[in-house]
C-alpha cells in the first residue's frame, strides 16, 4: 500500500475536481481512495508514504499513436528530404534491416522517454516485426502497451516488407495468440494496419473480424496526405463504412483531411481519432489549414493525442503535443477560446484511454481505476506560481519536472531515478546498435554543419 500525501492533485474525475490539499491511496495496482489529504484514511499502515507537498499528481497520459521502431534512428532523415520519399527511400531500408534486438532497445528508449515526459500508456502504430521481443522490453520497464505489428498488402518491399494478405492476417492472430493479456493485462495486442491505402478491402475487414474474435480495438493510418500529393491515401469514409469498417472500436489516426459529412458519419459511428499534431507540422501535413480537430471535439467524436514517430515529430513528449494542440488551432480559427488547456489535457488522459478502450481502467484518478499516476516537482520555474495548475501543465510545464511515476501500482520513476532497467547501459547500446542498423540499410548519417571527430 501506497500514500501520496499533501499534493495539489488534478483527478480528471467527471467532476473535474483538482484538490489543492489531496492525497491518493494506492492499494497493489488499484486507487483505493482520492480525496482531500485530511479524508483519506488507509485501513493499515502503508508500506510506503510518499510525501507530495509542492508537487502536482495527475493521472498518467496516454499516446495512442507511437512508432516505437524509428527511435532508434530518430533525427537520421534532414529536412529537405520530400516528405513522399520517406518511405521508399528511408523508412522501408530502415525497417527491413531492423533485429529482435535493435526492435528492444528502441522500445526501450521511447519509454524511457515517455515515462521522464509524464505517458505511462501507449498505442503502437502498427510498425513492429518481433512483437514478443518489444513486448519482453515494455514488461520489462512497466509500462502499460497496446502493441501492433507490420501489416499491409498492397505494397511491398524487400524480404518480409512484402505480405500476402493471408500471411497479414495470420501472423497478426498469431501476435495476438502470443501477447494479448501479458504482464498481467498491462500489455495488450491489436490488429492495426498501415493504411493510407496500403491494404485491401478482405484485408481491412478481416483485421475487423480478428479484433471482433479476441474482443480487441483495431485501427490504421488515413487520411494524412494534402490532395496535391500522389497518394493512395484516398479511401473515402463512406465506403470504409460501406465495408463495415467504422465503429466505436475502430481507431484512426491523423485524419487531417475530413469534411462536415465524414465528422458526422464519424461521430455517429463512434469512430476513435488519434491526432498527431507534432508530426503533422513537421511532415506539413497541413494541420493550421485543414485540420478540422476542433469541429470533430464539438461532434462529440473521442480525439486523443500521438507521438508518431522518431523522425516525424521526433519525440514522445505529451506535453509539447498538449502545448501545440492547444495554441495552434487559437491562431488558425482567430479565437482564443479555442482548444482550452483543460480540453488539450483531457485529450491526453481520458479521451487517450477511450481511445484503446481502457476508460474504465485509466485516464482519471478515480477509486477503483488502476494506479497510473505521474508526480511533478512544483517547485521549479515553470509552475510557479501555481496559481492555475492545469495552465501551467499545458503552457508552461517541462519533462524535466516529472519526479516519480506510477504505472500499475509500482513506482517505475522513483524521484527522478528509473527503477526497471539500467539507463546509462541502455543509451551506450542504443549508440551502437543505431549505427549497426543504418549500415546494414545502406543509408549515410548527414549532417548539415560539418561533425568533427
Amino acid at each position: 500500500m501506497i500514500l501520496i500525501e499533501h499534493g495539489t492533485v488534478i483527478t480528471l474525475d467527471r467532476e473535474r475536481r483538482i484538490l489543492a490539499d489531496g492525497s491518493v491511496l494506492v492499494d497493489g495496482r488499484d486507487i483505493l481512495q482520492v480525496g482531500r489529504a485530511a479524508e483519506v484514511t488507509p485501513p493499515r499502515r502503508p508500506d510506503r508514504v510518499i510525501d507530495a507537498r509542492g508537487a502536482v499528481v495527475l493521472p498518467g497520459f496516454v499516446d495512442t499513436h507511437v512508432h516505437l521502431s524509428e527511435h532508434l534512428t530518430r533525427g537520421l532523415l534532414l529536412d529537405d528530404i520530400p516528405v513522399d520519399r520517406y518511405l521508399p527511400d528511408w523508412l522501408i531500408p530502415l525497417y527491413s534491416v531492423i533485429t529482435p534486438e535493435e526492435e528492444r532497445a528502441s522500445a526501450l528508449l521511447a519509454c524511457v522517454e515517455m515515462l521522464r515526459t509524464g505517458t505511462t500508456t501507449f498505442c503502437e502504430a502498427g510498425t513492429l516485426f518481433d512483437v514478443p521481443a518489444v513486448a519482453d522490453a515494455v514488461e520489462e520497464i512497466g509500462m502499460r502497451a497496446i502493441l501492433g505489428r507490420w501489416t499491409w498488402d498492397r505494397e511491398g518491399g524487400p524480404g518480409r516488407m512484402q505480405q500476402t494478405t493471408e500471411e497479414a492476417l495470420r501472423a497478426n492472430e498469431e501476435m495476438i495468440e502470443r501477447v494479448h493479456g501479458r504482464a498481467g493485462g498491462r500489455i495488450a495486442a491489436w490488429p492495426l494496419l498501415l493504411g493510407f491505402g496500403t491494404c485491401s478491402e478482405v484485408l481491412m475487414r478481416g483485421a475487423r473480424r480478428l479484433a471482433e474474435r479476441y474482443r480487441v480495438g483495431w485501427g490504421m493510418m488515413h487520411f494524412a496526405s494534402h490532395p496535391s500529393r500522389k497518394t493512395a491515401d484516398r479511401i473515402p469514409l463512406a465506403e470504409l463504412d460501406a465495408m463495415g469498417l467504422l465503429g466505436p472500436t475502430t481507431k484512426l489516426a491523423h485524419m487531417v483531411y475530413v469534411d462536415d459529412d465524414d465528422i458526422a458519419l464519424l461521430a455517429r459511428r463512434g469512430v476513435k481519432i488519434s491526432h498527431c499534431p507534432t508530426a503533422g507540422l513537421k511532415h506539413v501535413k497541413g494541420l493550421a489549414a485543414h485540420s478540422k480537430v476542433p469541429e470533430m471535439l464539438a461532434r462529440g467524436i473521442c480525439v486523443s493525442l500521438g507521438g508518431d514517430s522518431g523522425n516525424g515529430s521526433n519525440h514522445f513528449d505529451m506535453l509539447r503535443m498538449m502545448y501545440l494542440v492547444s495554441t495552434i488551432y487559437k491562431d488558425s480559427r482567430l479565437d482564443v477560446g479555442v482548444m482550452p488547456p483543460e480540453q488539450a489535457l483531457e485529450m491526453a488522459t481520458r479521451r487517450g484511454a477511450a481511445a484503446l478502450l481502457l476508460e474504465r481502467e485509466i485516464g482519471s484518478l478515480e477509486r477503483g481505476k488502476r494506479a497510473d499516476l505521474v508526480l511533478y516537482d512544483a517547485d521549479s520555474p515553470e509552475w510557479r506560481p501555481l496559481l492555475n495548475p492545469v495552465n501551467n501543465l499545458v503552457y508552461a510545464a517541462t519533462g524535466a519536472s516529472v519526479r516519480t511515476v506510477l504505472v500499475d501500482g509500482r513506482v517505475v520513476l522513483d524521484d527522478g531515478r528509473l527503477t526497471t532497467i539500467d539507463e546509462r547501459a541502455l543509451y551506450a547500446r542504443v549508440e551502437r546498435l543505431a549505427r549497426e542498423q543504418i549500415e546494414r540499410a545502406g543509408l549515410p548519417i548527414e549532417s548539415k554543419w560539418p561533425i568533427i571527430r
